[in-house]
């Protein structure tokens, strides 16, 4: 195998891994839905801020779901049927840190750092470290119970772990970001949390994601 085909399928596999499949990117008609149903509900909105970061969160964790942590799928499930294999294949660890800390133990945590950051940048209720915190244990929990349904990933305590500390890791960088920004432009970084109507998008876009890569 000569050195051009080597860094052919490099960069083939790279691609592959940051493409979530093409009807999940069609599937944005539907994120375009949601946000002129909540530009409209509220014209005071930063549009471009809001739209940029759900479409960033949407594609980012159709990524995730099918590539990195990889949820349970319509298409498996019937392939597991097909092969007489039970859905529900529980494998857990309730023990934390039995192994140490490897290396999947720091990319799980910078696996998570995006959502952190742009749950901030879509609502202004997530300036709050507790709030994206929490809905970063939602994610995290979703996505390990939705590991029992596979057939060989494991529930563990340890990716709950580091996906919130991950999600409070992508929090300080986007705070990080802001105050440089602020100190470069002299203007300050509005996103109030009071009335903020955009406090269900970030949630409601994860679901989708979720959604759509499991029936996909």
């Amino acid at each position: 195998m000569t050195q051009t085909t080597i860094q052919l399928s490099f960069f083939e596999a790279i691609l592959d891994l940051l493409m979530p499949g093409p009807l999940y990117a069609a599937s944005l008609i539907l994120i375009g839905i949601l946000l002129f149903f909540f530009f409209r509900k509220d014209k005071g909105l930063p549009r471009f801020r809001t739209a940029f970061g759900s479409l960033l969160l949407y594609y980012y964790l159709g990524i995730v779901f099918r590539n990195v942590v990889g949820i349970p799928t319509i298409k498996e499930f019937i392939r597991l049927d097909s092969l007489g294999e039970s859905i529900f294949n529980p494998i857990v660890n309730w023990i934390p840190f039995a192994d140490g800390i490897s290396f999947d133990f720091i990319l799980n945590i910078l696996c998570f750092i995006p959502f952190g950051f742009l749950c901030p940048l879509i609502s202004g209720t997530y300036k709050q470290l507790k709030k994206v915190i929490f809905l970063g244990f939602l994610l995290s929990l979703l996505i390990e119970v939705s590991q029992m349904f596979t057939l060989y990933r494991a529930t563990d305590i340890n990716d709950l772990i580091t996906n919130v500390l991950g999600t409070a890791a992508g929090y300080l960088c986007f705070r990080l970001v802001v105050k440089l920004r602020n100190a470069i432009t002299g203007k300050a970084y509005t996103a109030s949390a009071a009335n903020d109507s955009a406090l269900f998008l970030p949630p409601l876009v994860t679901l989708l994601a979720f959604i759509i890569v499991f029936i996909t």
